[in-house]
């Protein structure tokens, strides 16, 4: 028995007990995986990437913790890879209300963003942002590049090397860990057991006590169990009457090495101190990420209307996605991928919230806290999340986010929550 069960060993489920460990340090703390390794499901299958731009003021309050943090610990000598290579919004007629409603709420919380003009993405990036009288633009429903928003507070990192400093930080704490190991069910059962056959009965006063592994053991916490499972939370937390509020949503990304034109793209100057292309989504929801590290680029798709909520255990990418789907918008206005193709793949999830918050509650008093529905931005708000999580684990009502700022936990359950729906889901 343990005081604290962890299920689940992604960016959220990490952070979470790193925290709970750190706020109560006497405490013993499980965390299980089905996984063999930490951070191999949907974190290992993410863009990688950190950005101080949202929206709504809840998200972009828990982006800025966790930047924070993340930047302080390679200040200190873990290297994350964290390069700050800033986020660029690039705007049409049609999306340019929407980002400029997220350069003001970062504005109005001191995060610096600066505009750009027309000309400076046609000549730094070789952007084609004049697209009357192509025929493609006209298919594909693009219009003209009005400019673009270039948020400073952003940029990319190493996840692996992000869920390996949790790792060690958690072992040396004494956290144990049971990887390779599936999780059958949660264990509902009553605080005060009768021994009466038929247990639990709806009227006893009830608890999650546990979680049932499909071997048949069980494993029991004396305090509180976590749900850290991201786009599985619905078919473990479902079958004992409880919910996540969140659904998987398929998330591809496509590697293409930075040869040629691309190599001059990749290296585009005058956007960051490290003359690196920053990381830009352009409009219809493609994005294009640079790994200069590696030199390729990571190119994906927010694709929302006809992408079914479903859960695949083993999700592969899509050839016919990247080159029906990504590439057609890509190349029209970055023309250096036209005729480009994948080196490399992968895909997983999103775990899409009904409003585009992450979701960390207790329901029921039962002593299990859900957190999910990071909608595409765990890993650069996962260390907030984790933090938020631990703290209603151990009974907090306000906790302290890695840039020092106080957050109420009840912000990300379902009563204390923002009313604003998050419109930068990328």
């Amino acid at each position: 028995m343990y005081d604290y069960v962890v299920v689940g060993a992604g960016i959220v489920g990490l952070a979470t007990a790193y925290h709970i460990k750190r706020m109560d340090p006497s405490s013993t703390v499980l965390v299980i995986d089905k996984e063999d390794s930490v951070g191999a499901g949907d974190t290992a299958k993410s863009a990688a990437a950190f950005r101080a731009a949202f929206t709504n003021r809840t998200n972009l309050r828990l982006a800025k913790g966790a930047i924070s943090f993340y930047l302080k610990v390679q200040s200190e000598g873990f290297n994350l890879a964290a390069l700050k290579v800033g986020y660029l919004f690039v705007v049409d007629g049609r999306t340019k209300s929407t980002i400029k409603e997220g350069v003001k709420v970062a504005a109005s919380e001191g995060v610096e963003v600066e505009e750009v003009s027309q000309d400076r993405l046609e000549k730094s990036l070789g952007m084609r942002v004049s697209l009357s009288g192509l025929e493609e633009a006209e298919m594909l429903g693009v219009s003209d590049v009005e400019g673009g928003y270039l948020f400073r507070e952003a940029g990319v990192l190493d996840v692996e090397k992000l869920v390996d400093y949790y790792y060690l930080k958690l072992k040396s704490m004494g956290v144990e860990f049971a990887l390779g190991v599936r999780v059958k069910e949660f264990v509902v059962w009553p605080r005060s057991p009768l021994g009466i056959e038929g247990e639990p009965f709806p009227w006893e006063d009830l608890r999650v006590k546990g979680v049932r592994l499909v071997d048949g053991r069980e494993v029991e916490a004396r305090k509180k169990v976590v749900s850290a499972l991201g786009a599985w939370s619905p078919g473990l937390l479902n079958p004992v009457g409880l919910d996540s509020f969140s659904r998987p949503k398929k998330r591809q990304l496509f590697v293409i090495k930075a040869e040629g034109q691309l190599g001059s793209l990749l290296r585009a100057s005058g956007f960051n101190d490290l003359g690196v292309m920053p990381f830009t989504i352009l409009p219809k929801g493609v994005y294009v990420r640079p790994n200069p590290l590696e030199n390729t680029f990571w190119v994906g798709m927010s694709d929302e209307l006809g992408r079914p909520f479903a859960l695949e255990e083993n999700p592969q990418p899509e050839e016919r996605f990247y080159t029906y789907g990504i590439l057609p918008v890509l190349g029209t206005y970055l023309p250096q991928f036209q005729l480009r193709y994948p080196d490399a793949a992968w895909a997983g999830h999103y775990d899409m919230s009904f409003d585009g918050l992450p979701i960390v509650y207790e329901p029921y008093e039962s002593d299990l806290v859900i957190a999910a529905g990071t909608s595409g931005s765990g890993v650069m708000k996962g260390d907030s999340i984790g933090r938020v999580a631990a703290a209603l684990a151990i009974g907090k009502e306000v906790v302290e986010l890695g840039n020092g700022a106080e957050f109420e936990v009840r912000q990300l359950g379902l009563e204390g929550r923002s009313v604003e729906r998050e419109l930068l889901v990328i």
